[in-house]
């Protein structure tokens, strides 16, 4: 099962379990709150950047200055998860595509997935060193060309290579636990003879 098939079927659970438990007063458990908007405690100095009180859906354009904007924006786009999720889910519709044999779809996604992998280094640059080394500038080409190529048996053992780049860059970012994972269990070997 994805990430997000998962993450889909625990909250249908999590919201099946709090309607069962409330029985008849749930609807009056979940409703809108007549208190007054406020932003949440979680992220210092929203209130103080604000132009007008108290916050509005223009979380944004209610931003004293333009740098407090760009700070907002920059708190919003976060680190590198939003990417590596995309990465991940990138990355097995390629292996999919692999076992499919459609080279059109695994070509489009490894191209994304170069794509998206840019952005987050540009977000934490730190990573870029690692990241090219180990992958980009090295074995991501070798995987496009087989993909291109349509040679199933290149394609297959290519993209192992490619996971075992991947787990490079995690051990060498002290990051090893993303290893430990469905996404590179369910990956580590084709089906077939």
């Amino acid at each position: 099962m994805t990430y997000v098939k998962h993450l889909a079927v625990t909250a249908l659970a999590l919201v099946t379990v709090i309607v069962l438990a409330l029985g008849e007063e749930w609807p009056q458990a979940i409703a809108q709150t007549k208190e007054a908007p406020r932003f949440p405690s979680g992220i210092r100095g929203l209130t103080e950047g604000q132009d007008k009180a108290p916050p509005t859906g223009n979380w944004l354009l209610d931003a004293r200055t333009d740098e407090e904007r760009f700070r907002r924006l920059q708190i919003y786009s976060g680190g590198t998860d939003q990417q590596m999720w995309q990465i991940g889910y990138r990355y097995e519709q390629v292996y999919r595509a692999i076992v499919d044999e459609n080279w059109e779809l695994g070509t489009h996604h490894w191209g994304k997935l170069r794509d998206v992998f840019n952005v987050a280094l540009m977000k934490r640059p730190n990573r870029t060193p690692n990241a090219e080394a180990l992958f980009l500038n090295s074995t991501w080409k070798a995987l496009d060309d087989a993909l291109k190529s349509g040679n199933s048996a290149s394609a297959r053992q290519t993209f192992l290579t490619e996971r075992e780049s991947c787990m490079a860059c995690h051990v060498a970012e002290g990051m090893t636990f993303l290893n430990n994972t469905p996404i590179f269990r369910d990956t580590a070997r084709f089906p077939g003879p």
